[in-house]
């Protein structure tokens, strides 16, 4: 009993310094160094390139494979990135789009996730996904306007 609890001590302790993602997502940190630009917005911008590199190569992929679990860690990565933009930039309503396209994303990945053996259903998600990706950078570049 005793070594249980030192388990959820310890285990609670780790959730609680680093957050869930850091345990379940040990990746996105690496990717959001990968990605890490001159300023907030050029990370972001950094972030898409890498998703959408990542998703176009998720296409030939069967189950949950490599290429689509960067996918899903890159865009825990980006979501992650979302407070690492200037207050005066979060205000604009450009802003607010970009955020809400972004919450857009995690359905579709969990569906794409749910379905990966299905390739036809897979390829329906992963093009749904590559839209967003494509309209979350016309909002940052609405942001950096």
């Amino acid at each position: 009993m005793r070594t249980f609890m030192s388990f959820v001590t310890i285990g609670v302790s780790l959730m609680l310094l680093q957050g869930c993602g850091a345990l379940m997502h040990p990746r996105a940190g690496e990717y959001l160094i990968q990605a890490k630009g001159p300023t907030g917005l050029a990370t972001l911008s950094n972030l898409l390139i890498q998703m959408e590199k990542s998703a176009a190569a998720a296409r030939s992929g069967q189950d949950v494979d490599a290429n689509l679990s960067v996918l899903h860690d890159q865009q825990h990565a980006f979501k992650k990135w979302l407070c690492g933009v200037t207050e005066a930039e979060a205000k604009t309503p450009a802003f607010a789009k970009l955020v809400t396209l972004s919450q857009e994303l995690r359905p579709i990945m969990h569906r794409l996730m749910h379905h990966a053996r299905e390739a036809a259903v897979r390829e329906l998600h992963l093009d749904l996904y590559l839209k967003r990706i494509g309209e979350l950078k016309d909002a940052l570049s609405a942001v950096k306007a």
